[in-house]
This record gives C-alpha cells, structure tokens and sequence, in this order.
C-alpha cells in the first residue's frame, strides 16, 4: 500500500512539473553564427548556445528558452517586418544598426570577443589598421563584414578571398593560399585546443575589432528583457555559468590571453616566456 501510495505521488509530481513547463512561453533563442564554440554540431544541438538555453531554464521557471539556428537573411528579414518570435544570441548593437540601443532592447555581456588578425608564425603578420593590409590577401568568412577592410577591398589594395568558415580561414592561411585571416577569438581558442594543427599561428597584438557578445530583444518583448536582466548580470559570478565557458574555451574578459597553439606578437609584455613556446607538433 505504502509502495503504491509513494509511486502515486511521484507521478503526480511529474504532471505537475511538465504541466508548469508547458504553462511556461516558450522562447526562441535564435542563432545564426554556425560556428564552434557556439554551434559544435548542429544536429546534436550541441555547443555554448545551447547550454546557454539550458543554463536558464535550470535558473528560472518563468520562461523556457530553446537555441534555434537562423541564418543571418531570415533573421534581419523577420526583425524588419517585427515578426521575431524570440531573441538573437551573441550580437552587439552596431552589428544591426543600433550605435544608440533605442531600436531594440539589449542585455548585458554574455562574455568578451575579437576578431584575431592571424598569420602563421613562420611569416607573421602585425595589424596596424586596415591600410596596413593593403597589397596583402587576406581570408574571410563569406558574408561576414570587416569594417575598414571591405572598403579597402572593393578598392582593389587588400585581395580577399571568402571561406565557409573559420576552420576554413586557418586551412587557407596553413597552405599559404593566403597571408593573413580574420578569426574570432573564442572560435580560435576552441580549434586549437580541440583540433590538431600541423604548425603554429602568430595572432597580431592588435584585434581588427573588440566586443562584447550580448543578446538583442525586440521591443514587443520588454517582459522578457526584464526577466533576463537579472540572470544574466549575476551569471558571471556563478561557478555553473563559469563551467560551460571553461568546457567551451571561452573567455569572459577584456584582458586578451595567448591562444594554447599562437606565438606572441613582438612587444606583447602579457605573455610570459612560457607562453611564448609554441606547443603545436
């Protein structure tokens, strides 16, 4: 009887709990940057983003958050007609037009990024503005703007050619098809210390550009940015937040640090002599 009675409980207390789930909004968490660390593996739904959206619904019961991929077209063309049914995941202001943030609603840093200027050791590369690439070829990312650099390109003074990724940037500069390559910083990190290399890379004291990855809410969406606020400013001084950066290589600072696989650049004082040894094979 007792037996019975306890068993009758707990399925009692698990359609309470799925009835409060599904009494929860469900919202999506939208993605378009199909990239490690923040997208591994697409169809397991694995990487940052998606342990960011599992991040918060362990921490709150008001909403439920979902990571959904969008590609970056779907994704303006649904802000410009106000039909997003969620928010945008590890974007800033200036990406979307938004210098002033009065045209959506914005939270606080999920964590600090650059885009690495890299060149490989043998034959490095120190960035000193756009100009300082002219003449050079450089490897992007298709689709992706450069600001300063796109302008210098569609001059004719810097030869870029466009990859489908930024795996794909680090294989062009590895088989001299190109001198230099732009490389976001947690991507970098992620490689390297995931993937084999067969040589090191020289990432340039100087980023091409320096942000924080934050996350952008629709006007008719204030209940959830209010929710979110909250959790987010606080996170950063959570152990279990700390655990998946920590798993995924990220860094959360605005102080940057040697990649596991890079050399320094020349005058870098923030790398010991330790770091200065490659560790690639």
């Amino acid at each position: 009887m007792k037996a019975t009675l306890a068993s009758l409980l707990l399925f009692c207390a698990a359609c309470m709990a799925q009835s409060q789930a599904h009494e929860s909004p469900l919202i999506s968490v939208y993605a378009y940057h199909l990239k490690p660390p923040f997208i591994v593996d697409l169809e397991r739904r694995q990487g940052l983003y998606y342990d960011f959206s599992d991040y918060l619904n362990r921490k709150g019961r008001g909403y439920r958050f979902q990571t959904v991929f969008l590609p970056r077209n779907r994704l303006e063309h649904a802000l410009a007609r106000r039909q997003l049914d969620g928010v945008v995941i590890g974007v800033t202001p200036l990406w979307f037009h938004d210098p002033q943030q009065q045209k959506y609603l914005w939270t606080p840093s999920l964590f600090h990024d650059q885009d690495e200027i890299v060149s490989l050791a043998g034959n490095p590369f120190d960035y000193r503005g756009p100009e300082s690439l002219d003449g050079r070829r450089l490897a992007g990312v298709l689709g992706f703007s450069y600001a300063g650099i796109d302008e210098r390109v569609s001059a004719g003074k810097i030869f870029r050619s466009n990859t489908a990724g930024e795996r794909e940037v680090l294989q062009m500069i590895l088989k001299g098809r190109v001198d230099v390559g732009i490389v976001s910083r947690s991507t970098l990190d992620y490689l390297l210390a995931t993937e084999p290399r067969q040589g090191p890379f020289h990432v340039s004291k100087t980023p091409h550009d320096v942000f924080e990855r934050r996350i952008l809410v629709p006007q008719d969406k204030a209940a959830v940015h209010a929710y979110l606020l909250p959790l987010i400013e606080q996170m950063h001084a959570d152990p279990a937040w700390q655990a998946i950066l920590q798993k995924y290589q990220a860094d959360t600072t605005t102080e940057r640090h040697p990649s596991p696989c890079c050399t320094p650049a020349e005058g870098d004082s923030t790398r010991s002599a330790t770091e200065e040894q490659s560790c690639c094979p």
